[in-house]
């Protein structure tokens, strides 16, 4: 290609991304899981405006990934643009689900977003613990957990329903004397202080079905599957279950253990207000029922008014200006008609 068409191309794409840059809304985006929301924001802020010049959301992603796999903090290259943008509520790296976007303007209407309601449905594996809460973490206690059934569970939940005290996990974006309390774990070290307890609201909690093998106890159905690409990311990669595998013990990731078919597992559905750490409740229920828990998969169902199975764009189109803008107007009447 000649240069001055080379130009000419490159100076298109950026009157495309200055355009995008002056707009001015709210919608919901479906983050899947593996990528932190500062990386689809990343991607959102690189290419919106590009279209189908824009690089693929698969390949941001790996290299996400790979950035994330050094264990250093990732470091990202300031964008070309000035493109303010937000989002209304952190989603953990392996949770998926609606995460509400501002750009501009919009990025005011976010703090409401932050303290709704949302709905969640999360999947626990039962008679193991770690000291993250969630499957990516190392097992620090190992428990009986035959027993539990149906019944056990839902004699448990009314106690967590409500205006509940709820201490943030040790692997949280919570700050401790000006650091968070991740930065913490990883160094080693402990805070100089606990961390405050919260007050937060649980409207609701379900167990939607439980399947516990040891025991010969099952309730429910999992026929209502999590989406496609979801299910498959949960069931695969470092997921991947392999027959002959064992049990883990203490100080094992759980990851590598996460899918076995033999373990009691139960499935919850939460609708809940802002601050609440859904792994958290997971890990009090396994207590509470004599054994243990910890969370291993996460959907963010609803945030608001915004739906995942309805309101939800894919992260492919924060590429395209015209993708984005319908979803801005499509979320602004669904807030209207609320």
């Amino acid at each position: 290609m000649p240069a001055s068409a080379i130009a000419a191309a490159a100076a298109a794409d950026v009157a495309l991304q200055r355009a995008a840059a002056q707009m001015h809304g709210v919608f919901a985006v479906n983050k899947p899981a593996g990528i932190s929301c500062t990386g689809v924001l990343d991607y959102l802020k690189r290419n919106l405006g590009r279209n189908a010049g824009a690089e693929p959301f698969a390949a941001h992603f790996a290299r996400e990934a790979q950035l994330r796999a050094t264990g250093r903090k990732i470091r990202r290259p300031r964008t070309p643009l000035d493109l303010r943008v937000g989002h209304g509520g952190t989603l953990d790296v392996e949770a998926a689900g609606v995460l509400v976007v501002g750009l501009g303007r919009g990025c005011k209407q976010l703090d409401a977003f932050l303290r709704g309601n949302k709905a969640y449905v999360a999947d626990a594996r039962l008679g193991v613990a770690t000291d993250t809460y969630d499957a990516e973490g190392r097992v620090t206690h190992v428990a009986d957990a035959a027993h539990v059934d149906a019944a056990c569970v839902r004699h448990a939940l009314p106690r967590f329903v409500g205006d509940i005290w709820q201490r943030p996990p040790p692997f949280s974006a919570a700050r401790v004397d000006g650091r968070r309390l991740y930065e913490y774990a990883r160094a080693g070290q402990a805070p100089p202080v606990e961390p405050r307890p919260r007050c937060v609201h649980v409207a609701s909690i379900d167990l939607v079905s439980l399947a516990n093998p040891a025991g010969g106890h099952s309730f429910g159905s999992r026929a209502d599957a999590l989406p496609p690409d979801v299910a498959q990311y949960y069931a695969g990669g470092r997921r991947q279950w392999a027959e002959g595998r064992g049990q883990p013990g203490v100080g094992d990731v759980l990851l590598a253990f996460a899918n076995d078919p033999q373990q009691a597992r139960m499935r919850l559905a939460v609708r809940c207000g802002g601050g609440v750490y859904v792994r958290s409740l997971v890990h009090d229920i396994g207590q509470s029922v004599g054994a243990a828990a910890t969370m291993l998969t996460l959907v963010r169902l609803a945030q608001g008014v915004l739906r995942l199975d309805r309101d939800a764009i894919a992260v492919d189109d924060l590429a395209y200006t015209d993708r984005v803008a319908a979803a801005m107007r499509h979320a602004e009447d669904v807030c209207a008609a609320a």
